[in-house]
């Protein structure tokens, strides 16, 4: 079926149900993100009969309020856009720093997607510098956006000045990307030191200021996760109350909660997080937890072709069938059994083959269909199905690692043999992008310090060895000697890279080499 027929009937949907266009701007994002980026049109929104119409007048009419902090768990001053409606669309979060000069730290300012690039970032910031001119305060902010973004000058452009500017060569380079905004009302005769204190009190206060903020966050996007989910139970409801389903249908499920997993994964990381806001509150009908998942798009974007690129000789000896569709040839495939995967069916008595519905999803907490094996030439590869989001920063991590082979061939770190396992080619079809890699002994350096301290066999071992201390020292001095032999703007990439870690995956355990020095790694990938 084509993306426009499903366009289609999702706008029939939209229009019955009468939803606001908020939740209507998620459930397209959620639904043809990946679609919608390769249509080649001026909007994302083009292809939805007045949706651009109707999102021009909402920012038109929409309206900024201020709101104080309430207490110590909402510390943030607070400006928000708000539409007619009394939705919020955009957000600036701000914080008082009491000083000999006031001073507001902009902690956060955030539009949502679907309404970026209409002038609401310059409003809101706009109004942020009028409130603090009003105060006789000075703006403070730590501009991390990187240079190739549109977005980087929009603070520059608004007047604001990169902070060396005013106290350079003293700790500038600490503070290098933090941005100041001095308006005319404030009065001082030592400005310098003034915001070398400011800087210096701030850098104290960071951490808590970070967990708050990333409380507030994980606040919002539950609401936003709570909001969409009800959209779609609105846009479905026969078929939830009939016990049907169907591909679009299933694929819609399956995309918010393969989201929801993903965020979930990622709070877990957040600084000072705490679970405050549990994602408990997130609760899926058990109707939705039986439909069966479609975790990868079929529909066809028109006249768009099948693209593959990469290595040559490999490309040349594809079967016809995968070079013609390569998502239904890919998702045929059968799943890799990773340790994590093999638990989970142990435990649930699942055989490989049976389809899994969202509750599956759920309880293992991320998506397995993601990876397939496959055997060619009698050589064992795997496919890799990404977002085609990441399909750019995986293309550069593929030239560095290609870099990182040529430049040291012969890598040893701690004994170990330092390998790279690029992807060797790419595929676009039907809106999913896959990555087809060599298939390694080994599983991921996350997933092998889990199964050391979580599976009843491994941790006693580890606990008596020292394992995970092996390995972590191992990919940590693995960054050492990659830092000085690249150059300085390659730091992200080389902090970006993940490792593989020798693995017998049938009987779950780590492949380490023991000698009268201790334990070590033969080898281990990266990727």
């Amino acid at each position: 079926m084509l993306f426009s027929e499903h366009v289609a009937e999702i706008s029939e949907r939209l229009e019955k149900t009468g939803i606001g266009l908020k939740d209507a701007l998620s459930i397209i994002d959620l639904t043809f993100e990946d679609q919608i980026a390769q249509t080649g049109t001026a909007s994302p929104y083009e292809a939805f009969e007045g949706i651009n119409e109707l999102i021009d007048l909402t920012v038109h009419g929409s309206k900024i309020e201020r709101f104080r902090p309430r207490n110590n768990r909402q510390p943030f001053h607070k400006l928000e856009i708000y539409t007619e409606e009394g939705e919020a669309i955009a957000y600036l979060n701000m914080i008082y720093l009491g000083k000999n000069i006031p001073c507001y730290y902009l902690v956060y300012v955030e539009v949502l997607s679907s309404f970026r690039r209409l002038g609401l970032g310059n409003r809101i910031l706009t109004a942020f510098m009028g409130f603090v001119k009003e105060r006789k305060a000075i703006g403070l902010l730590d501009n991390i956006i990187p240079q190739e973004d549109p977005t980087y000058e929009i603070y520059s452009n608004l007047g604001w000045k990169k902070i060396r500017e005013y106290i350079n060569g003293n700790g500038a380079d600490e503070f290098k990307n933090y941005m100041v905004f001095v308006p005319d009302s404030v009065q001082t005769d030592d400005l310098k030191n003034e915001l070398i204190k400011i800087l210096f009190s701030l850098k104290k206060k960071r951490p808590v200021i970070d967990m708050h903020d990333n409380e507030d966050m994980v606040k919002r996007t539950i609401e936003e996760f709570r909001s969409a989910y009800g959209a779609l139970l609105q846009l479905f409801d026969k078929e939830l109350a009939a016990g049907a389903s169907n591909p679009l249908m299933r694929f819609m499920f399956t995309r918010l909660t393969t989201k929801l997993i993903g965020f979930r994964r990622r709070i877990s990381t957040l600084i000072g997080y705490t679970g405050g806001e549990s994602l408990e509150q997130i609760s899926f009908d058990e109707k939705v937890k039986e439909i069966p998942i479609q975790p990868y798009s079929l529909w066809n974007v028109k006249n768009q072709v099948v693209g593959i690129w990469g290595e040559k000789p490999l490309l040349q000896h594809l079967p016809e069938k995968l070079k013609e569709g390569p998502t239904l040839f890919i998702e045929k495939l059968p799943l890799y059994i990773r340790p994590y995967l093999r638990d989970w069916m142990e435990r649930k008595r699942t055989p490989s083959s049976a389809q899994m519905k969202i509750a599956d999803l759920l309880d293992l907490g991320f998506d397995p269909t993601r990876l397939r094996e496959w055997d060619h030439g009698g050589v064992p590869y795997i496919f890799e199905r990404i977002s085609p989001h990441f399909f750019p920063a995986l293309v550069s991590k593929r030239r560095f690692l290609k870099r990182i082979e040529k430049r040291l061939p012969d890598l040893r770190v701690r004994g170990a043999a330092v390998l790279v396992n690029p992807p060797l080619l790419f595929f676009r079809d039907r809106g999913n992008i896959y990555a087809l890699r060599k298939k390694v002994e080994a599983v991921h350096s996350e997933e092998a310090l889990d199964q050391l301290k979580s599976s009843p066999h491994l941790k006693e071992m580890n606990r008596l060895t020292g394992i995970d201390s092996a390995l972590m020292k191992t990919t940590h001095e693995i960054k050492e000697v990659l830092k000085p032999a690249f150059s300085p703007r390659l730091r992200q990439e080389i902090e970006n890279l993940t490792y593989f870690i020798p693995w017998d995956i049938e009987k779950n355990i780590p492949l380490i080499q023991v000698d009268d020095t201790g334990i070590f790694l033969s080898k281990l990938w990266l990727a």
